[in-house]
């Protein structure tokens, strides 16, 4: 049995493993890398190579970048992450990018729809903030095209991070994120990942998890996503793990 916290919000519950994200793209949606093993750097590009995830461990700087070079400066786009942005709220606009019928699985394009179904406030003008007041967000309109900032504890706390998507980058992928940056359910960290968090916002509930189980967590993600592509065969059955312990901490 393995110690895991359950940690809400989830916008302040760390970067945690950047594997959520790369690993999937990797082997679910068949994105190729490079092997630079002396670098703490990933690249991945998708399989038309018109888009490239990096991740670059650079101080002061975002570590995620998304670009996407559609052929021209209008279907073109980037978006980025800051390092301590749960890799959770980065993986729904990987899963969002990758998604073979985004249409029929998307609950809106709107990203302002379903904060204001969670309760967050918004703004006719594209403004919001989360209820507790630790994330805020803005659209910028220029030319016609909205640009996306989101920051998390900038005004009561040093920031702890900020995502940007450029004016061009789709509405569906911006919603995907504010849908998963909303969401109420909490996100798992483990003990050591929660080491560096500040309590005074947090909700940790502790529980023991069987090792087993934790381990099929990544693997049962990349088979969910492998699933959506056409002819693929059905993600396998997962057997039912032991019941979980919860223990106050």
């Amino acid at each position: 049995m393995i110690d895991q916290a359950l940690v809400a919000p989830r916008y302040l519950a760390g970067p945690g493993d950047p594997a959520w994200v790369t690993v999937p793209l990797h082997q679910a949606s068949g994105w190729s890398h490079g092997h630079e093993p002396l670098l703490p750097r990933v690249v991945l590009s998708s399989p038309d190579q018109k888009t490239l995830l990096r991740l670059d461990p650079v101080p002061g700087d975002q570590w995620w970048r998304i670009t996407h070079n559609g052929g021209s400066a209008a279907t073109s786009w980037y978006a980025s992450f800051g390092a301590r942005t749960p890799v959770e709220l980065i993986a729904a606009v990987t899963d969002a990018l990758t998604d073979p019928a985004p249409n029929e699985r998307m609950m809106a394009d709107d990203p302002l729809r379903v904060l204001r179904l969670r309760g967050w406030e918004t703004a006719p003008d594209g403004e919001f903030r989360s209820p507790d007041g630790v994330v805020e967000g803005e659209r910028l309109t220029f030319a016609g095209s909205a640009s996306w900032f989101i920051t998390a504890g900038r005004k009561k706390d040093v920031p702890l991070w900020d995502a940007r998507f450029d004016g061009r980058t789709p509405t569906r992928i911006v919603a995907a994120f504010t849908q998963a940056l909303s969401s109420p359910a909490p996100l798992r960290r483990t003990h050591e990942q929660t080491l560096g968090l500040s309590r005074r916002r947090l909700d940790l509930q502790w529980e023991q998890v069987p090792a087993e189980s934790l381990a099929s967590v990544l693997p049962a993600r990349v088979a969910r996503l492998a699933a959506r592509r056409p002819g693929a065969p059905p993600p396998p059955s997962a057997r039912p793990s032991p019941p979980t312990r919860r223990h106050p901490r």
